[in-house]
């Protein structure tokens, strides 16, 4: 009898640990749910980021990599598919006039072989070509460095690149204008660089 009871007595210790085992596992699965889910967040977790989504503004593409990945984000105003190639890109500025992209990528394999900002700086510096402002920053709290570049490819090109390092991981965020003249592409950069500002305001790492 004493044997039945001990018996009893370890089912239902073992039952109760996987009640309150099971209950953790679906508070974590409730809590990432709501924590990608928050009004005008976007968040992602294989890139191991979130950050603020101003309104007209949605996710598009995104390119897992065995290295990182990129996601793109385009608005509803000026679209720019990311996925196009030089002569899509003329089309689309043919029917569109202006386009613009914000980018965020993410790579693994620089950093362990010493990548560093300052390596970064140097090796975009080599390339002269339309740079009008670079120096420090910030972004997702931790030590940055931007540079912003105009130039002419298949269209007048305003980008503006966010460099930072975050464990082994460089991330740039990039915000992109396409044009067909140069007063166009700089009155919709005025009329987007908050919408970007806001962005990188609220990047955040989460993992």
């Amino acid at each position: 009898m004493v044997l039945i009871m001990e018996k009893k007595n370890i089912v239902l210790t073992l039952f109760l640990l996987l009640i309150v085992l099971f209950s953790g596992c679906i508070q974590q699965i409730a809590g990432n749910e709501i924590s990608s889910n928050k009004k005008d967040v976007y968040s992602n977790k294989t890139l191991m980021f979130e950050m603020k989504l101003p309104a007209g503004w949605k996710d598009d593409a995104m390119w897992n990599l065995p290295y990182g990945g990129i996601v793109n984000f385009v608005n509803d105003k000026y679209p720019w598919w990311p996925s196009g190639d030089d002569g899509a890109i003329r089309r689309d500025l043919q029917k569109y006039g202006t386009l613009s992209i914000v980018q965020v990528n993410m790579d693994t394999q620089l950093v362990p072989v010493g990548y560093t900002l300052e390596y970064a700086r140097s090796q975009e510096l080599k390339r002269e070509a339309g740079i009008t402002y670079e120096g420090n920053t910030t972004l997702g709290g931790e030590k940055a460095w931007e540079i912003i570049r105009k130039y002419r490819t298949v269209g007048d090109l305003f980008q503006r690149d966010i460099n930072v390092i975050h464990g082994n991981r460089l991330y740039v965020l990039r915000f992109k204008v396409i044009s067909t003249d140069v007063e166009k592409r700089d009155n919709v950069t005025a009329e987007l660089e908050s919408n970007f500002n806001e962005m990188s305001s609220s990047f955040r790492f989460i993992d």
